[in-house]
């Protein structure tokens, strides 16, 4: 199809490399040749179609990079207006109700916290998770800088 262009038509494609730009010319040369007749129209329609599907594969291709960007924005944004809270407005904020001051209440005393939980992640697990009627902390609710300070909160609070 390139050999049968003349030199400035030849130009204008190396000029312009864009794809989107190269496939509307061919588009656009399609539709002359359509008007030549039967067998014109045959080629312009394949054409037209080869060129659809090669402009759709590129614009899928950006519209992925663009929700790419734009969740990565909305990830940025999320975790530039956490909150940090310390650990023990974490604790006031979800655990007193049910533990309060650390004592028994609607859950049990947090007094035997380190037999239960000897190492962190045991305990970070068991936050993140819930049981029973101890509601989980996901990450939603609770950032991962949060449930860190919650930690060290629990391991140092006074024991009841």
């Amino acid at each position: 199809m390139l050999s049968d262009l003349d030199t400035e038509e030849r130009v204008l494609i190396v000029i312009f490399m864009d794809v989107k730009r190269v496939l509307i010319y061919f588009v656009k040369r399609a539709y002359k040749i359509a008007q030549s007749g039967f067998y014109g129209s045959l080629t312009s329609f394949a054409i037209v179609i080869f060129s659809f599907c090669l402009l759709s594969a590129c614009s899928m291709g950006e519209e992925v990079r663009r929700i790419k960007a734009v969740n990565e924005l909305e990830k940025e944004r999320a975790q530039s207006q956490s909150t940090d809270l310390t650990g023990e407005q974490v604790f006031i904020r979800s655990c007193n109700t049910c533990h309060p001051r650390g004592r028994a209440g609607m859950g049990p005393a947090l007094d035997a916290l380190d037999a239960h939980f000897p190492d962190d992640q045991q305990l970070k697990r068991f936050i993140r998770m819930g049981k029973g009627v101890m509601p989980a902390q996901t990450k939603d609710l609770l950032n991962d800088v949060e449930l860190d300070n919650l930690v060290k909160y629990l391991r140092t609070m006074p024991k009841p």
